[in-house]
């Protein structure tokens, strides 16, 4: 038995080997790839000199700097990494004459060949770019967006290492052969606009590039709360103190023309009707506490004469802008504090606010209206209604570093700003260089239904979003529809604004109207109500009105949104947004 078994195993082994004689493992195909990267080159000094693998995928060019002793290339080393299992001929670590043409043949594991080239650039040229940019902060890399018309590189940083931007370490490529200052590897304190100095390879031309951070706020966040503030009503400024009275004096007393804006912890009331009328009077402007409306104090208007004050409102931080007209110029000037003297930001060659001939009801008084999106001590943009026009003209300027630009443009809203009551009104969304902005606009016949309009268009002056005509269901009561125009010419309805409030933008729409008053917080999208709470509507039992003014702001330290609301019959009513 053990012999017939030993018989059966040495026969399965031979029979085992028989097979695996006759059927062996196929060969595996040899690759055919002939990559060769990372090239570095070092001349006979072992200075490495950097090279580039050109858009044509088998040059490298590499650029010495000017003074360089050529002869430190004719015994130049090059080294590189090749495909697994490809060979180069020079090889990784020879020794090349590199002041002329070196080809480098790469034979790939199949026999495949491909030739690459090494060049030296003699020549010196004039390119002074930067071609990529990062930093590190806290072991995380960040992209830079490069502008390369405007010189600016713009980082965006999230919220999480916003505050460590002081110690961001740089990574960038400058054009063959150009240096910098600082150099790449420098740490760029990116609390301040940072300036890189690239100088071309021909030591010549020079640029001088702008590092600018900017943070990332987590989007769509917004406020989450809105509560309602205090109310007050100004027997000299509007018709609440005289109820019941249908005398109309000749300077509209019961309805005078009132701007106000928020100045620090301040509102300041503008009465146009008073400026222009009794500029003596102290009903022209006045300043109350923003928390309680009582009185407090005086504005310094410094050398500004107060006929020449125009309008005011505020930009994003709560800085108070006023409009100054001196003959055919306008002169913006802005206060951080009611006490503080007027800080001017430029003039502009033209009047953005012509005195009517006539401040009485009917005369247009009320047309002239003006915003401000940004931080106008920084970056923002100014916009103001231009004369009436039937393609809805509107001034556009821009405040770049605190200083008005030397020029401004037009802005064409595409809806008419001479029909229905001659008021139209447009709001940046943001401060952005190409900002899309909202349209407030009356159509149809004065005084009537959804005579008022409201739209965003973009940029250019395509509009992408629309009010909806009808919106009782949603916004108001049943009565107020989606807004009536004022009764009178020129009469403040539609009053727009638009303001980021922690990361998100939103609109408010005030319609000052005839035989009510009625304000709305929209989302950006125009189709949605912001809060409950800033669902605005008043019946009054006067039908002239000049209408209503809107100003906000957000303090995003104590990530709280300020907003006032001026009704001409219901004088001024304040509401707060917090943010979670």
């Amino acid at each position: 038995m053990q012999a017939l078994a030993l018989a059966l195993l040495m026969t399965s082994f031979f029979s085992s080997c028989k097979d695996n004689k006759d059927n062996p493992d196929p060969e595996l195909p040899k690759s055919g790839e002939t990559k060769m990267t990372n090239l570095k080159i070092f001349d006979s000094a072992n200075a490495e000199l950097i090279s580039e693998l050109q858009s044509d995928n088998k040059t490298w060019k590499f650029m010495t700097p000017l003074g360089y002793d050529s002869k430190k290339l004719e015994k130049a080393k090059i080294t590189f990494t090749l495909s697994d299992k490809a060979e180069a001929k020079p090889a990784s670590g020879d020794e090349v004459n590199l002041t002329q043409l070196v080809k480098v043949t790469v034979t790939a594991e199949n026999g495949t060949t491909f030739d690459y080239f090494i060049e030296y650039i003699r020549s010196t040229t004039s390119y002074a770019d930067i071609l990529s940019f990062s930093v590190r902060i806290d072991g995380e890399d960040f992209d830079g967006e490069i502008d390369s018309e405007k010189l600016t590189i713009t980082v965006d940083l999230p919220s999480e290492v916003w505050d460590l931007r002081n110690e961001a370490v740089a990574t960038f490529n400058c054009s063959l052969g150009a240096s910098s200052k600082p150099a790449t590897g420098a740490v760029l304190d990116l609390t301040k606009e940072v300036k890189i100095e690239v100088t071309a390879s021909d030591g010549v031309s020079k640029k001088e590039w702008k590092v600018i951070a900017h943070e990332i706020i987590p989007a769509s966040t917004g406020f989450s709360h809105a509560e309602v503030g205090v109310a007050k009503t100004f027997v000299e400024l509007g018709y609440p103190g005289e109820v019941g009275n249908w005398e109309i004096p000749s300077i509209e007393y019961g309805d005078l023309l009132v701007y106000h804006a928020y100045c620090g912890n301040n509102i300041v009331l503008m009465s146009r009707v008073y400026i222009e009328t009794d500029p003596a009077s102290p009903h022209c402007v006045k300043v109350l506490d923003k928390t309680t409306l009582a009185s407090a104090g005086n504005l310094n208007l410094g050398s500004i004469s107060v006929s020449n004050l125009k309008m005011i409102t505020s930009d994003y931080k709560g800085t108070m802008v006023a409009a100054v007209v001196n003959g055919s110029e306008t002169e913006f000037f802005y206060w951080k504090k009611t006490t503080d003297s007027p800080v001017s930001i430029g003039k502009m060659n033209v009047n953005i606010a012509p005195a009517p001939s006539s401040l009485t009801w009917n005369s247009g008084a009320g047309m002239d209206n003006f915003q401000v999106a940004g931080d106008i001590t920084g970056n923002a943009w100014i916009t103001a209604l231009a004369p009436a026009s039937d393609d809805g003209n509107h001034y556009r300027i821009k405040v770049t570093g605190g200083q008005l630009a030397s020029s401004y443009s037009t802005v064409k809203t595409g809806y008419s700003s001479n029909d229905c009551t001659n008021f139209q009104m447009i709001s940046p969304l943001d401060a952005s260089d190409e900002p899309s902005f909202v349209i407030g606009d009356t159509e149809g016949d004065a005084a009537t239904a959804s005579s008022t309009r409201c739209y965003i268009n973009n940029f250019a002056g395509l509009t992408t979003s629309v009010m909806p005509k009808y919106w009782q269901d949603i916004l108001h009561t049943w009565w107020v529809g989606s807004g009536f125009s004022t009764l009178r010419t020129g009469g403040r309805a539609p009053v727009v604004s638009a303001l980021p409030i922690n990361g998100k933008t939103y609109v408010t729409v005030a319609t000052g109207t005839a035989w009510w008053h009625a304000a709305v917080v929209l989302n950006s999208d125009l189709m949605s109500l912001a809060h409950e709470n800033l669902n605005i509507a008043f019946e009054t039992n006067r039908g002239w009105s000049f209408g209503a003014w809107a100003d906000w702001y957000y303090d995003d330290v104590k990530k709280e949104a300020y907003l006032s609301m001026w009704f001409g019959r219901y004088g001024l009513r304040t509401y707060k947004m917090t943010c979670d």
